[in-house]
């Protein structure tokens, strides 16, 4: 069994990139957003009954290109829901965000190599508001 500072720390850690991914989806930070996710990292969701995916520098380059929650005056909204850790090292999180016209709910797959905690992989649900 882990000690429970490492314990603290870890979620401290993952709380904090939980909510710098929040911070930078509201703002349009793409070069934060790159920060936080592996090159690879694939996002998934369902539209319209079909399985949908893009990379993340796809994805992440559709948020900097388009007008940002923040850019249009609105105060950032989000939640974190829950964080699971599997291991030392593999974390999932569940995070709400809304947006003027969307309310988004991330479940995000965290590994930690030598250099920190990076999102791998991402799964929404949206919604219209």
């Amino acid at each position: 069994m882990r000690e429970d500072n490492t314990m603290n720390a870890d979620y401290t850690a993952v709380a904090t990139l939980a909510e710098t991914y929040a911070r930078a989806f509201h703002e349009g930070d793409a070069a934060t957003l790159r920060t936080l996710f592996l090159p690879d990292c694939r996002l998934q969701f369902v539209a319209e009954g079909a399985l949908k995916l893009f990379l993340a520098s796809e994805w992440i380059d559709i948020v900097a290109n388009r007008p940002s929650a923040a850019s249009q005056g609105h105060e950032q909204r989000s939640a974190l829901r829950s964080i699971q850790f599997a291991g030392p090292h593999c974390a999932t999180v569940m995070l709400e965000m809304v947006t003027p016209t969307q309310l988004f709910v991330d479940v995000l797959h965290l590994l930690r190599p030598a250099d920190g905690w990076r999102i791998v992989a991402k799964a929404f649900h949206s919604e219209l508001i």
